[in-house]
């Protein structure tokens, strides 16, 4: 790896991040993602709030060594 597979992981762990392991990662800031959980929440508890919200967070792909070139045809 990352001559024969890549390897991609998803939620940019702190894990991940660590010079031994170098994970490619799938990025979302988990600090908007509660914040806007908890929003929904009040607005449905306080505001009386009953349709659904579709909510969409652009996500970062952070490159890191686990991930090579694609092969050559």
């Amino acid at each position: 790896m990352p001559e024969d597979v890549s390897i991609v992981g998803y939620d940019d762990s702190q894990l991940a991040r660590l010079s031994f392991i170098d994970l490619t990662s799938v990025r979302q800031d988990a600090a908007e993602v509660a914040e806007l959980a908890v929003q929904a929440a009040v607005e449905r508890l306080d505001d009386g709030r009953t349709a659904d919200r579709d909510i969409v967070l652009n996500p970062t792909l952070v490159v890191r060594g686990s991930t090579g070139p694609p092969r050559a045809s």
